[in-house]
């Protein structure tokens, strides 16, 4: 039993990191290759609107990023190591205290403010008809519940409309700034959460945790998105809770924090539908828990037994518990609208229609939205089943052209839905903030980080670190091939489940932003482990000691060669046109003058 138990365990495991290698390693390919970026454009009428572009990007710079980072590391940690540090990374231990999470997250809640303070920017789009109906609700003005209005299409934002609606009786009826606080304090719970999660994965001892925590304040995209009212941050941050209090569970076997992460799980489905990901992603890792526990029951004596057959019971219970939690939050919420309004919950249109959109061009990238959901719902009369039926042939007229066409129809845009959801370095934060209005007006240095010459340097810089981040996934992945840890992949999993969700449901860089988010950790780990390779390998050098008695010749080596070689075998690989056509995506010299020429 135990041999099946070990064989159970490293088949997970190993097909895990396989498909995460994959995933990955094409995004990095992406990444090194081109940048996407939105730009204006105009149709064949002369009417402009907002598309998506692709400029070729320079492998060989972000080679050379990579090096002087690492060598930067290296001698940060060998300075360290000189002044009294630890001998490795541990140097960094102490800024994952107590103390130091705290300064880190006033210093977070500062600049957030600041940032609110200086921009007081009300919602636009979505948001804006998200805010409106709020505030119609405050008037007992129920009609965009009326046939065709917006909840009549979209019941599922019932949930957040309902959560603004609530906040608005503490903070008054023009709320948008102080729901712009609440974002901000989403924020540092998700901080805190990923920070305490690292902690589970690889302990406190090297200072993963601390590291972590400055790299994700400095990760400026899902920053920028505090002023942004559309769930994002509240339903993330539930969300991460719930997936740092059942590692909690794992770790301490009390199921009182299952019961918290039963709560959390279910609101954060409630503010964000697709938080169901996490819901996912935690229900696999209990039942494979459970399996695992009950694959250690034979031959391991009566007490042995009994206490595994808990565990595994324990671990199915949270399952239940889970998703009864999000089945029972979704009917209270469900119920209170309904008690509200005194409007029954429509049907809304078919989740199959969001698939098909998922698949199909639209003017602002691949996937994106296009008016195909909202189409098709009104041109079988609001019919949700007669909707679906249609999605459903024309979901299969589009596989039918994807088969017959797989290089263009099929992987070419696949490619460039991959692109627009993941290639851009500012995850359209930026995008999310044009044309808003501000009270009190906005200072020029504001207008220009926004749409102007300081987006372009951000926009370049933030190229820089999402290419880094990858490489240092990579580098975790390489360095710890061997690990036996399955629960340190966690997160990973969660990224996965949405890079796999919106590869066919509707597109959009800030729907990817937290499943990217929930990676930086990993890079930090990866360049920390990276580093300590660096440092032992030039200790050994210096000694005169033979590389491989320390076990560091064969890590250092084969990752350092790997990583060029694969770089020179891309650039090979690159004069075919399929590469062209699937990962170094290029729209011309026009795009490039659009990109780096933008003025204030």
């Amino acid at each position: 039993m135990e041999r099946k138990q070990s064989i159970y365990r490293a088949a997970v495991n190993g097909l895990l990191r396989f498909i995460l290698s994959v995933v990955v390693f094409v995004l990095f390919l992406h990444s090194i290759f081109s940048t996407s970026f939105i730009g204006h454009t105009v149709d064949a009428a002369g009417n402009p609107y907002d598309t998506t572009f692709n400029i070729a990007d320079s492998p060989w710079r972000h080679l050379l990023v990579f090096v002087l980072l690492s060598t930067l590391c290296a001698a940060v940690c060998k300075i360290c190591r000189k002044c009294g540090g630890h001998p490795d990374h541990g140097v960094f231990t102490p800024i994952s205290g107590r103390r130091a999470t705290l300064a880190l997250s006033a210093v977070l809640i500062v600049l957030g403010l600041f940032w609110i303070a200086v921009t007081r920017m009300w919602p636009a789009s979505d948001p804006a008809k998200i805010y409106n109906i709020t505030m119609q609700w405050r008037e007992r003005d129920f009609s965009a519940f009326a046939q065709g209005e917006y909840l009549f299409k979209y019941p599922f934002q019932s949930g957040i409309i309902l959560f603004y609606y609530l906040a608005s009786f503490l903070f008054g009826e023009q709320t948008y700034i102080a729901l712009q606080v609440v974002n901000l304090l989403s924020l540092m719970v998700i901080f805190l959460c990923l920070s305490r999660l690292t902690r589970f994965w690889w302990g406190a001892a090297d200072g993963i945790a601390g590291l972590s925590y400055i790299a994700l304040i400095c990760w400026i995209p899902l920053f920028f998105f505090i002023t942004y009212l559309y769930g994002i941050l509240p339903g993330m941050a539930c969300a991460v809770g719930a997936l740092s209090l059942s590692a909690r569970y794992l770790e301490t076997r009390r199921f009182r924090y299952m019961a918290g992460a039963a709560l959390c799980i279910g609101i954060a489905t409630v503010l964000k539908m697709n938080c169901l990901i996490y819901l996912i992603a935690m229900a696999c890792f209990l039942l494979y828990d459970a399996i695992d526990g009950l694959l250690g029951t034979s031959g391991q004596g009566a007490w042995r037994e009994r206490k595994e057959i808990k565990r595994c019971l324990l671990s199915v219970g949270s399952v239940v518990l889970l998703c009864a939690s999000v089945w029972g939050c979704d009917r209270i919420t469900e119920g209170c609208v309904e008690r509200l309004t005194g409007c029954d919950m429509p049907e809304g249109e078919p989740m199959i229609s969001w698939i098909v959109m998922g698949l199909s061009e639209a003017p602002k990238g691949p996937g994106d939205y296009n008016g195909y959901t909202a189409n098709v719902f009104a041109a079988n009369g609001y019919d949700s089943e007669a909707a679906a039926r249609q999605s459903l042939e024309d979901l299969r007229k589009i596989l039918r052209e994807m088969a017959a066409d797989p290089l263009d129809r099929g992987l070419g845009f696949l490619a460039r839905k991959t692109a627009y959801q993941w290639n851009d370095p500012t995850f359209i934060s930026m995008e999310r903030m044009w044309g808003r209005r501000s009270d009190g007006g906005r200072a020029a240095w504001v207008q220009s980080l926004i749409d102007g010459r300081g987006s372009v340097v951000l926009s370049v810089l933030l190229n820089e670190v999402q290419t880094l981040v990858w490489a240092g996934v990579l580098l975790w992945l390489f360095l710890h091939r061997d690990s036996r840890n399955v629960h340190e992949l966690t997160g990973a999993v969660v990224f996965l489940g949405g890079y796999l969700f919106h590869t066919v449901w509707e597109a959009g860089a800030s729907y990817t932003l937290p499943y990217f988010t929930i990676m930086i950790p990993y890079a930090v780990k990866g360049f920390c482990d990276w580093t300590g390779v660096l440092v032992r390998a030039a200790d050994a050098r210096q000694e005169g000691r033979r590389m491989k008695r320390i076990g560091v010749n064969a890590k250092t080596v084969a990752c350092a060669v790997g990583v060029v070689l694969v770089l020179l075998a891309a650039l090979r690989v690159g004069r075919s046109s399929t590469f062209h056509h699937t990962i170094a995506l290029d729209d011309g010299q026009e795009a490039v003058q659009q990109y780096y020429h933008r003025t204030d």
